[in-house]
């Protein structure tokens, strides 16, 4: 296990303790890293080389032994491997075959909208199909709804950018459907079917994924032009940083 490789559906974003979280956009898991565990990740993404990046941890930490270093570097490795979040010649990052369902670290929460303004009752049909669409497509591998936004998005379909007005009708009918959906529905699949809905009227918006710490929080949400569609009620005491934007 000498090179590693950081795939590209692995998303970081830094922490302000110190740590890393890391989102795995073919699985739609979240992994918080600590300090250490991040110091070596960011040298294997630099230089691809197990060994350059243990050394280098290593001088970090003078009264630490290498063998113990290497040993922890070996797990993290295998650890990271295993989950598709790095890549070594023996043990390639696999397909993630598990949806946003299985597995740690599922972004959860509650969006809060306002009700449907006049003049956008034409939106609710692209809602509701939006919000069914989500749901069937949040139950395979994470890189299926996040290709499908990928698609919709893409300059020749042509999608006008919708106005933030929009963008919160389309949650709130989104929102309203979801009520009466006997499993679970919140900021993910929320969010995910306000984005599809409004790719459906022919608007885009952007749908984004992050964190937020002690403790580790993952969120899903909406955004227009960088500006969050109807803030999550926790947004008021804690700010989500944006881990990936599609």
């Amino acid at each position: 296990m000498t090179e590693l490789r950081i795939p590209p559906h692995v998303h970081a974003g830094e922490a302000p303790h110190g740590g890393t979280v890391l989102f795995n956009a073919r699985s739609g898991q979240w992994y918080a890293m600590n300090g250490t565990a991040r110091d070596l990740w960011e040298e294997w993404r630099r230089t691809g080389d197990f060994d350059t990046g243990v050394q280098a941890v290593a001088d970090r930490f003078p009264g630490v032994r290498y063998d113990h270093v290497r040993l922890d570097a070996e797990r993290l490795a295998g650890d990271l491997a295993e989950r598709g979040l790095v890549a070594t010649e023996q043990h390639r990052a696999p397909d993630a075959g598990a949806g946003p369902d299985a597995g740690e670290g599922r972004a959860y929460g509650q969006a809060v909208c306002a009700p449907p303004a006049d003049g956008v009752r034409w939106l609710r049909t692209a809602g509701w199909l939006g919000l069914c669409l989500a749901l069937v497509l949040l139950r395979l591998p994470f890189r299926v709804p996040a290709q499908a936004v990928d698609v919709l998005k893409r300059p020749r379909s042509r999608l006008r950018p919708a106005t933030m007005h929009q963008a919160e009708a389309m949650l709130a009918v989104v929102r309203r459907v979801a009520d009466g959906y006997p499993g679970r529905a919140a900021c993910l699949e929320h969010s995910l079917g306000t984005v599809l809905g409004l790719a459906l009227a022919g608007l885009a918006a952007d749908w984004c994924l992050g964190s937020a710490d002690d403790p580790y929080r993952f969120h899903a949400w909406v955004e227009i032009g960088g500006e969050t569609v109807t803030r999550h009620e926790a947004d008021d005491r804690v700010s989500f940083r944006r881990v990936l934007v599609l």
